[in-house]
């Protein structure tokens, strides 16, 4: 069992380990009350959503409706747990966010979901022609990634309420 881990943590690509210390280094910048550029907010949602896009690509039109339902649930759960005062506009336009672990938290799953589904996937290809295994993984990660847009679109909603009253 020893050996097979290793084996797959060997054979895993390097880009993939960058990206995931990139992803972790920007979740661990969420942990701490900061006042950023509008921009920054972005940057991770945006990453999480070109991950998602990836996927989507590779998985294929069929999965279309599944990805959809997914992005729509996690966006809606994400906006419900997002929580009230975490975010202000300030009056020169930047973004007062209160430090908070759920982002870092939820980094560390869906890196662990996509490597580890990634992995079985490529220990066992006939997987992704398998619609039980296939399309309740892209939920999952659909739905992880609509989390982020969710809760990002909660924050932007209260930066633009705060500059229409400003």
């Amino acid at each position: 069992m020893v050996a097979t881990a290793i084996l797959i943590i060997a054979h895993t690509p390097i880009w993939v380990w960058v990206l995931y210390a990139l992803l972790l280094l920007l979740g661990l910048q969420r942990t701490r009350d900061s006042i950023i550029q509008v921009w920054r907010m972005l940057t991770l949602p945006c990453v999480v959503t070109f991950l998602a896009v990836l996927t989507f690509i590779g998985a294929g039109p069929s999965a279309l409706p599944v990805m959809l339902i997914g992005v729509v649930v996690g966006s809606a759960a994400g906006w419900q747990l997002e929580p009230h005062g975490a975010s202000r506009r300030l009056a020169d336009g930047r973004l007062w966010l209160r430090g908070e672990w759920r982002s870092f938290a939820q980094i560390v799953l869906v890196e662990i979901f996509r490597y580890v589904t990634s992995v079985v996937a490529a220990m066992d290809p006939t997987l992704n022609a398998d619609p039980t295994w296939h399309f309740p993984t892209l939920f999952i990660s659909a739905t992880l990634s609509g989390v982020f847009v969710g809760r990002t679109a909660a924050r932007l909603r209260l930066y633009v309420a705060a500059a229409a009253t400003a």
